[in-house]
């Protein structure tokens, strides 16, 4: 049996309560794990809390965190009181080490690349995105609880896009009693919705059923809602957009015409940040796995 040496040493760079998490659930599985840059945080005793980036010299693996970078540039950071460059990082790395993070953009591809590096995104993993959808779907829910005055039970929800994301939400408010309706443009994922014993309508008809909803979800990262859609939203209609930049609704259109809007990025780290850092330590340790020269032959 083929596993990871457990002389792999780790480094867990920045981010927010899941690189917190994922370096517990490492450290748990007996590895070396240094951390860095997430000084104000609960889960993670201090004495592996670093804020000098020399110290990933020492790292095999070292795993960035989701996104890597802020609109600056600078590592993305929250937990830390101050700001690093990604590159003073990314300088201090192994030539040899494994680098992964989540959501890379081309500029952190490229600073890496003139580091030395390459970096593999374990967002683009099918294990990490079908697993994060839970976390995801149930703060969506979350939020349309706390939102409302009315139950989900009965209301009539509707999901526009039938991804990962939409599918595991549609689960669950099917489980609360709600009236799911699912709008998508493939054929095939509203054939899926049907076996599901969910409502589905295509994409393009969406409008005709606008009216009656109580609760719009999308889940489509591109324009979906424009303002002509929007006017036909009962004005108590709550609105929840899944969506990754640059999103599916109009938020300008939504706000003139008194829509009340909820952009809900970032779901899994701020509502269940321990699962959603147990998802990352799993999707990694397959990564490197699969890489195979971490790994000790049994």
């Amino acid at each position: 049996m083929n596993k990871l040496s457990e002389h792999t040493v780790f480094g867990v760079v920045g981010g927010d309560l899941r690189q917190a998490a994922l370096a517990n659930f490492l450290l748990r599985q007996g590895y070396e794990v240094h951390a860095f840059f997430l000084d104000q945080q609960p889960l993670l005793d201090r004495q592996y809390i670093s804020s000098d980036p020399a110290g990933l010299g020492c790292c095999d693996v070292v795993v960035f965190p989701l996104p890597v970078s802020d609109e600056n540039g600078a590592l993305n950071a929250p937990l830390y009181s101050g700001s690093i460059p990604l590159s003073d990082c990314l300088n201090c790395c192994r030539s040899d080490a494994f680098l992964l993070g989540g959501k890379i953009s081309d500029r952190d591809r490229l600073t890496a690349q003139e580091a030395g590096h390459r970096m593999s995104d374990y967002l683009t993993r099918e294990e990490m995105a079908v697993l994060n959808a839970v976390p995801t779907a149930e703060g969506a829910v979350g939020i349309a609880l706390s939102e409302r005055a009315s139950t989900l039970w009965e209301s009539h929800c509707l999901i526009t896009g039938f991804g990962r994301c939409g599918k595991a939400l549609a689960l669950l408010l099917k489980g609360f009693g709600a009236h799911v309706t699912v709008a998508a443009r493939s054929a095939g994922e509203l054939a899926f919705a049907r076996t599901l014993g969910l409502n589905t309508i295509s994409l393009s008809k969406v409008d005709s059923i606008l009216p009656e909803q109580e609760i719009i979800f999308n889940t489509i990262p591109s324009p979906v809602l424009g303002e002509k859609s929007l006017q036909l939203v009962a004005e108590d209609c709550l609105l929840i957009d899944l969506a990754s930049r640059p999103g599916g609704i109009d938020f300008a259109a939504a706000g003139q015409l008194g829509r009340k809007t909820i952009w809900a990025l970032s779901l899994p780290g701020k509502v269940s940040p321990i699962t959603a850092g147990n998802i990352i330590c799993d999707t990694v340790i397959n990564m490197i796995t699969e890489r195979g020269d971490l790994i000790e032959n049994n």
